[in-house]
């Protein structure tokens, strides 16, 4: 998978919708990045400079979510050939950030 998203990667840098790419490419992979059941409660959101955020869909799910933020970016850090160096999680439903630990 890595390899593949190097070279879709190439293609789509420095174009204007770059992030949105990027986001559809990991909505697309993250039942198999982390699982089906935290794949529904969670969902990448938004890609900018080198930020994914990831929207928490259950706000019942937040501290699981954060629990598992730094292996999350280990992950996506490997398969984004390291284009990822940092996580932000947000609770849409609360309209603000979760804590951070």
């Amino acid at each position: 998978m890595e390899q593949l998203f190097g070279v879709l990667l190439s293609l789509h840098q420095g174009t204007p919708r770059h992030g949105e790419w990027v986001v559809a490419c990991l909505q697309g992979a993250w039942p198999k990045m982390i699982g089906d059941r935290l794949a529904s409660v969670c969902r990448p959101a938004i890609f900018s400079g080198q930020e994914l955020v990831v929207e928490i869909l259950e706000p019942e799910w937040e501290e699981a979510v954060r629990d598992v933020k730094p292996a999350l970016l280990g992950k996506l850090q490997a398969i984004t050939a390291g284009l990822v160096k940092e996580i932000t999680l947000k609770d849409p439903s609360a309209g603000k950030e979760p804590p951070s630990n």
